[in-house]
C-alpha cells in the first residue's frame, strides 16, 4: 500500500509529515531488543519453538530474531520498500501481501504475532479468524496495540500520539478487544501495559504533531545524525497493550 512506503519509516522534514517514523532503520537495534524481550514472553507460553508467522513484519528485525532464538519463523507485511529490505538485506522469508487474503502454507502455526498491527488492519475480525484459522489448537497469538481508553489517550483526546487516522484505522480498549478475542475464538492469557524502548530522535519526531512543537521535527533529523541518536529510552505511558492469547480448539467454547 501507497501509504506505506518509504516516507512512513523515514521522515524528510521537506516533505509533508507521514506520520510515521523518524527512521526505522536506523533504530534496528532499538527494534532488536524490543524483539528479544517479545521473544522471552512468548517462551513463557510455548517453551519448545515451532512455526511463529510476524504480520506487519515490516523490515523483518522480530523475525530475524526468532530464527535466532530456534524459531522457523516467517513474516507478512504490506509494505513494499520493508519487504524488499527484509528479503535482501537478511535473507527472511516475508512475503507482501494482505493478512487476510494471503496464501499462508507453512501450516498449522505455533504462533502468531502482530506486534502494533491490528489498529492498521482494514478489517481486525477477519484478520483474527484468519489467525485462528492458521493456529493449531493451543497455538499462541501475541499482539500489541494502542489502548484508547488509558489514562494518557483520555488526557491528550485529539492530540494522542496514537490518534494517527492516516493510518490507524482501529481504536480499541482492553475491554473491547478482550471480546473480540474471545468471539473469534481465543482465550485471554494475559494482558499488560508493557515499557518498550525508542529513540530519542524518534521520541521527538512524535512529539512534532503536537500544536506548538512542530520545530522539534528537525531537532529530531539532527539529533538522529548524532551518537546520542542511537541511545534508547524505555518508554511506558501505559496506552500500549500487549496480550497473549490462546486458540480454542472450537469457537463454542466461552473464553475467560
Amino acid at each position: 500500500m501507497e501509504i506505506y512506503d518509504e516516507g512512513y519509516f523515514r521522515d524528510q522534514p521537506t516533505h509533508v509529515d507521514r506520520h510515521g517514523y523518524a527512521d526505522y532503520l536506523r533504530d534496528a537495534p532499538l527494534h532488536r531488543a524490543n524483539a528479544r524481550r517479545r521473544l522471552r514472553l512468548l517462551a513463557t507460553r510455548i517453551p519448545q519453538r515451532g512455526r511463529l508467522l510476524d504480520v506487519g513484519s515490516a523490515a523483518g528485525f522480530f523475525v530475524d530474531e526468532a530464527q535466532r532464538d530456534g524459531w522457523e519463523a516467517y513474516g507478512i507485511d504490506v509494505s513494499a520498500p520493508m519487504v524488499d529490505w527484509a528479503r535482501s538485506k537478511l535473507g527472511l522469508r516475508v512475503m507482501r501481501a494482505n493478512f487476510a487474503g494471503a496464501e499462508v502454507t507453512a501450516v498449522p502455526l505455533d504462533a502468531i504475532t502482530m506486534w502494533d498491527y491490528i489498529e492498521h488492519s482494514l478489517d481486525p475480525r477477519r484478520d483474527l479468524d484468519k489467525a485462528h484459522e492458521l493456529l493449531r489448537p493451543g497455538g499462541v497469538l501475541a499482539l500489541s496495540t494502542g489502548d484508547i481508553g488509558s489514562l494518557s489517550a483520555r488526557l491528550t483526546g485529539r492530540y494522542w500520539h496514537l490518534l494517527t487516522t492516516e493510518h490507524h484505522n482501529f481504536f480499541f480498549d482492553v475491554k473491547t478487544l478482550r471480546r473480540l478475542l474471545q468471539e473469534t475464538g481465543f482465550v485471554v492469557l494475559e494482558a499488560r501495559h508493557r515499557a518498550d524502548r525508542y529513540s530519542i530522535p524518534h521520541v521527538l519526531h512524535k512529539l512534532a504533531a503536537l500544536p506548538l512543537l512542530g520545530a522539534l521535527r528537525g531537532a529530531a533529523q539532527r539529533l538522529a545524525r548524532s551518537r546520542l541518536g542511537a541511545s534508547g529510552l524505555p518508554i511506558n505511558l501505559y496506552d500500549v497493550v500487549t496480550i497473549v492469547a490462546e486458540r480454542r480448539a472450537t469457537r463454542g467454547v466461552k473464553g475467560g
